[in-house]
């Protein structure tokens, strides 16, 4: 009996289960794998036709999308959950916070550089912002008229913490990315960006070749150890590579040390970022954030 048992999985053959296992990851890797491959051919076309100028409006739609996704997620859930919302403007100020954000992060020197604003001007501005932002929120909540105006206080707040997280993890680091563009030139952002999809790719083939030990099956389940480790070395193994071929034209001291430290920083920090964005995911009960593209949620 026990020997039967252990042939069995939840009712189902053993030899049966590990077919639709294999099959579904199979069929995982297929749905994952178009996207992909269409969004790095678009993003090819779109370097090569625009330049700069092109990488830096995708880096500013990015923005718009993480920022939109990771908010809808909250307050889907706090749709389904009935939580009270009394504050109709609160669309309207999620967005004055994201331009305010912008502004402060990469838009004010954009815009300087692009038109006659001087920068002192442009600071003024981006302060006017961000204390109407402050004054506005407040105001909203003075305005609440209500029997129960301690549980839509306590909603707002949510939301607000929800799109200022959002705001910090997502909008304020990438605006990085814009920087570093004008800065340094398109390869610093692009070369990172192939050693995060290296990464990434090589931790889902070794998972699923490999992957025994769950590495955070709390907020991540499918996440191996082997995958963690395999991705790891794969990209420190392309980054030297990598970074001579695309700076090949460039005069720039030490491209090795460039190449070992960004590719360590990949492996052992970003994905804690997918780490963290599962942990949202699961609090609000949401498989993915957005399905715009099938399989990159």
């Amino acid at each position: 009996a026990a020997t039967a048992a252990a042939a069995t999985v939840s009712g189902v053959p053993a030899t049966l289960a590990s077919q639709t296992s294999a099959e579904k990851k199979i069929s995982n890797l297929q749905e994952r794998t178009g996207p992909a491959v269409l969004m790095l051919a678009a993003a090819y076309l779109l370097i090569r036709l625009t330049g700069s100028k092109g990488m830096m409006a995708l880096v500013f739609l990015m923005q718009v999308g993480m920022y939109y996704e990771s908010t809808s997620v909250v307050g889907d859930f706090n749709n389904k959950e009935g939580k009270i919302d009394g504050i109709d403007s609160f669309g309207l100020q999620k967005w004055w916070w994201f331009a305010t954000a912008v502004m402060l992060t990469s838009g004010r020197k954009m815009i300087s550089d692009a038109t006659s604003l001087s920068m002192d001007r442009m600071n003024l501005i981006t302060f006017g912002m961000s204390s109407l932002s402050l004054v506005g929120a407040v105001i909203q909540l003075a305005m609440v008229s209500s029997d129960v105006a301690e549980d839509i206080y306590r909603s707002y707040l949510g939301k607000v913490a929800c799109c200022h997280f959002s705001l910090l993890f997502l909008v304020g680091q990438s605006s990085f990315w814009i920087r570093t563009i004008k800065d340094y030139g398109l390869i610093w952002v692009l070369f990172p960006a192939l050693l995060v999809v290296v990464n990434d790719t090589m931790a889902y083939v070794f998972g699923v070749l490999l992957g025994k030990h769950k590495l955070l099956p709390r907020l991540s389940p499918k996440k191996t150890v082997e995958g963690f480790v395999g991705a790891g070395l794969s990209t420190l193994a392309v980054a030297a590579p990598l970074l001579r071929r695309m700076a090949e034209k460039d005069s720039v001291a030490d491209l090795g040390k460039h190449a070992l430290m960004l590719a360590l920083y990949v492996s052992l920090v970003s994905p804690f970022g997918g780490f963290l964005a599962s942990a949202v995911k699961r609090a609000h009960g949401a498989k993915d954030f957005g399905t715009l593209i099938p399989g990159h949620g």
